[in-house]
């Protein structure tokens, strides 16, 4: 039997990689990048997905790409909060002093929601209904950080 040498080194392997997100959200970070929320209606229950879906959710009908997209305006409202003391990022989880509010919010004529920061609110000031707006990333790049989070609209209108 033949015995093989086996080495072992340490060092820092970097992954540098793009994936694929297909054309459906492709079209949705195109929007974005222009400061555009985009979702897509299904042709037969005529529910709004944001963001957009190839079958939908309620009825499992495809949704052709061409001509089912609507422009959605960027308010909407808080479906549902919490908040949390992780801070997460890039650059991995941090724990921070305060607390962070991060709210499921329904765009304005769209049946789905989004989780993002909610963002210049005091967690007293939080509740199921409330009307907030997007607060955009100052430099776009197609993709979901484009969107920085949501803040209340003022006077918190329902």
């Amino acid at each position: 039997m033949t015995r093989k040498r086996i080495e072992i080194t340490t060092g820092f392997v970097q992954a540098d990689y793009n994936f694929w997100v297909g054309k459906y959200m492709d079209k949705f970070y195109d929007g974005l990048e222009s400061k555009q929320v985009l979702g897509n209606r299904c042709p037969t229950c005529n529910r709004v997905f944001v963001p957009p879906r190839k079958v939908c959710g309620n009825c499992f009908k495809t949704i052709d790409l061409s001509n089912n997209w609507v422009k959605l305006k960027d308010t909407g409202t808080l479906r549902n909060f919490t908040t949390t003391r992780i801070a997460v990022s890039e650059a991995g989880k941090k724990k921070t002093s305060e607390a962070i509010p991060i709210g499921m919010v329904q765009f304005d004529g769209s049946d789905t929601s989004v989780v993002y920061p909610l963002l210049d609110v005091q967690e007293k000031d939080l509740t199921i209904g409330l009307k907030v707006q997007v607060v955009w990333n100052d430099e776009l790049k197609g993709h979901p950080r484009d969107i920085k989070g949501f803040r209340m609209l003022k006077g918190g209108e329902r």
